[in-house]
């Protein structure tokens, strides 16, 4: 009798541990069920509204969302478009190229899928990893086109942190950067945010190009919204700001060394112009005593290629400063317009609607009679907008540095 009660004993005991071992069961099937669901839902509505657009080329479904968030991620959505669109052209450079250079440009044929790869801050070492990049995603790669700006030389200059270098010379998107756009918070607060501006856009947003050939022209600003002046004012004080010291570096020239021969290596045509920025951008050069190292600059580039110069003080540059400008957005960056100027000049299209005095292709033979020339440009200049002269000078008289955290 005593074993018989200690069997049911037994019995009793184990079918409570089964219960519990089957409602834990049940639990964690749920529990990770529901995670499971949970996950799939959020990464299959990153996908769908696909926030920094690089899902686009195989996504099935097209929402026609804008998608503003897309501005701040050219390092890792331009990385993904070279590895689709395969480009025969590139037009490659910083954001004066990506908001200038229209890829559309009729001199540009669209069977060789023109496009642009101008990146925010981007400096010599970037371009050139793009440059491979793309050739490693299309071999049959043609032509560059490429923007420098003097900044991209400097030795204090350092890469963006969100530039990727393990991302390139990829024929397929990474595992991290997979992972981080359909799981990632940032992507979730990215949709969200995109959802957000498609239902409140208004009739002005709704006209803005969001860069489906990596053209943004007003990524940021309407240029007709009558605040030029205060973009000038801004724009310069962030040249102050992000160029406190300058350094002409040998690391960034032979940067531009390996970006020549690779060209040449390849059969690759290869043309190189200065951004026409405006004539107040040189002159901050001029305020912070770096004439010389800009002269320097150009003479080096020389050296190794003939290089297409937009800079100075020429028709186009010296645009009255007034609250709706023509040629600027801001005191860096130009508009469509003349970066079609740009473009017509550098590819002999239609240069009768060019301004005869925008444009000089410089060479060793020329290099001093031109910056000779823009001397007594910039001389000329001062004397007819002394107010623009003084406008640079009291910024770079009353910038203050933020204060750096102890």
């Amino acid at each position: 009798m005593l074993n018989f009660n200690r069997e049911i004993t037994f019995h009793k005991k184990k079918s409570k541990l089964t219960n519990h071992v089957q409602k834990a069961t049940s639990f964690n099937y749920l529990f990770f069920g529901t995670l499971l669901l949970g996950i799939t839902g959020i990464s299959l509505g990153n996908f769908l509204i696909d926030p920094y657009d690089i899902f686009r080329h195989n996504n099935p479904v097209d929402l026609k969302l804008r998608k503003p968030e897309k501005i701040e991620q050219d390092r890792l959505y331009k990385t993904i478009d070279v590895i689709n669109i395969k480009p025969e052209i590139i037009l490659i450079g910083s954001s004066r190229v990506k908001q200038g250079l229209n890829p559309n440009h009729p001199a540009l044929p669209k069977e060789m899928n023109p496009y642009n790869l101008g990146i925010d801050g981007s400096n010599t070492y970037e371009i050139l990893r793009y440059l491979e990049h793309t050739y490693v995603n299309q071999p049959n790669l043609k032509t560059v086109i490429m923007g420098l700006d003097h900044y991209m030389f400097n030795d204090y200059y350092k890469l963006q942190d969100s530039f990727v270098e393990k991302r390139l010379s990829k024929t397929h998107i990474i595992p991290t950067d997979l992972i981080n756009t359909l799981f990632s918070q940032d992507a979730i607060i990215a949709s969200k945010n995109t959802i957000t501006e498609n239902l409140t856009e208004t009739e002005n947003q709704k006209a803005l190009t969001y860069g489906d050939n990596g053209f943004f022209p007003y990524p940021y600003h309407d240029p007709n919204d009558g605040n030029a002046p205060w973009r000038f004012r801004n724009t310069i004080q962030q040249y102050f700001g992000f160029h406190p010291q300058y350094k002409l570096s040998e690391a960034r020239l032979n940067d531009f060394k390996k970006i020549v021969e690779f060209c040449r290596q390849h059969n690759i045509n290869l043309i190189v112009f200065i951004s026409p920025a405006h004539a107040t951008q040189w002159e901050t050069l001029r305020v912070t005593d770096r004439w010389d190292t800009y002269e320097q600059w150009k003479r080096k580039m020389v050296e190794v290629t003939p290089v297409w110069d937009f800079s100075g003080y020429n028709s186009i540059t010296t645009e009255p400063i007034q609250p709706v400008m023509s040629n600027y957005v801001d005191n860096s960056h130009y508009t469509p317009k003349i970066g079609d100027f740009v473009l017509n000049r550098i590819l002999s299209h239609e240069v009768d609607q060019v301004p005869q005095d925008f444009g000089v292709l410089m060479t060793p033979e020329n290099i001093d009679k031109h910056l000779i020339k823009i001397r007594a440009d910039r001389e000329k200049w001062a004397k007819m907008r002394p107010n623009e002269v003084e406008l640079v000078e009291t910024l770079k008289r009353n910038f203050k540095p933020p204060q750096k955290s102890k």
